[in-house]
C-alpha cells in the first residue's frame, strides 16, 4: 500500500515541477516582453510562428525574423504592465500562458490593453517559445 502512495507523490512532485518549469518561462517571456526584448524573448533557436492583430499569421519564422517583426509591431509604444493570467499544459509536450498588456502610444495618454498568448514546447526539462499570439 505504501508503494501506491510513493508512486502518487513521485507523480504529483513531478507535475509540480512542470508547472514551476512553466511559471519561470511565462515569467520569463512578461519579463524579456516588458523589456521589449524581443530577441531574448524568441532566441530559443526553434522557429517562431507570430500572429498579429491585422496580419495574417506566419509560417514559422527564424527567431531574427521574428524578433525583428515583434520590434516593429511593438515600436511607438510604452509598457505599463503585462499580467500572466493562465498557466496551462495542453499535453505533456505543448503548453500556453495568456497574458493580458497593458499600454501606451508614445505621445499620447490612452491606456490600451490586448490580450497576448504565448505557445511553448517542452524540452527535456524546460520550455522553448514557439508562437506568439496578440489579439486586438
Amino acid at each position: 500500500m505504501n508503494w501506491l502512495l510513493v508512486a502518487a507523490l513521485a507523480l504529483s512532485t513531478q507535475g509540480a515541477r512542470q508547472a514551476d518549469s512553466l511559471m519561470v518561462a511565462a515569467r520569463r517571456a512578461a519579463a524579456q516582453w516588458m523589456a521589449h526584448d524581443f530577441a531574448g524573448l524568441v532566441g530559443g533557436g526553434e522557429a517562431v510562428m507570430v500572429h498579429l492583430p491585422g496580419a495574417e499569421p506566419s509560417s514559422p519564422l527564424r527567431p531574427a525574423q521574428a524578433a525583428e517583426l515583434l520590434r516593429a509591431f511593438a515600436e511607438g509604444t510604452h509598457e505599463l504592465d503585462l499580467i500572466v493570467l493562465v498557466v496551462r499544459n495542453v499535453d505533456p509536450d505543448r503548453a500556453y500562458v495568456e497574458a493580458q498588456r497593458a499600454f501606451q502610444v508614445k505621445g499620447t495618454d490612452v491606456r490600451r490593453s490586448q490580450t497576448l498568448y504565448f505557445g511553448f514546447r517542452r524540452v527535456d526539462k524546460s520550455y522553448r517559445l514557439v508562437e506568439i499570439r496578440a489579439l486586438p
